[in-house]
């Protein structure tokens, strides 16, 4: 376990301008921005990672409807999290084939599923809405002017 700890510490030190940026971004585009998703201020679409934020919270307050209905892939992703930190901290082991090539199946199958999600829901309700003031509407207006 003290094993662990210490490799899971040195990770967290190895990253830790990358942690400071995104917890910067998180803090302060809460106050300035409308959106946090990238993808969605530059164009006004959603991302395939819409909603996994809010199913993510909801799953770690044990809605585990709730979560599934914003982002049903949330469960996988979170196992996958869950493999991936046993792997790597409880026993010792780097990131093999087999999870590489489980995350890259993951993400093809996000993408796919937020396809699907765009054909049926969009535009509907969050997070499958279009936000009108993004920055490419917000260009083009000025263009034409």
């Amino acid at each position: 376990m003290r094993r662990a700890l210490k490799l899971l510490w040195k990770d967290i030190k190895d990253i830790k301008w990358a942690i400071i940026i995104i917890i910067a971004y998180f803090a302060l585009g809460r106050y300035f921005l409308y959106s946090l998703c990238p993808m969605v201020m530059v164009t006004g679409l959603p991302c395939p990672g819409c909603g996994l934020t809010r199913a993510g919270f909801a799953l770690l307050r044990l809605d585990l409807a709730g979560a599934y209905r914003i982002h049903p892939f949330i469960y996988p992703i979170a196992g996958y999290i869950a493999v991936f930190g046993w792997n790597r901290y409880i026993m010792g082991r780097r990131m093999g084939k087999k999870l590489k090539a489980g995350l890259t199946v993951l993400m093809v199958l996000v993408i796919l599923f937020y396809g699907w999600r765009m054909w049926m829901y969009f535009p509907g309700e969050p997070p499958m809405s279009y936000y009108e003031r993004n920055l490419l509407r917000f260009l083009s207006g000025r263009m034409l002017r």
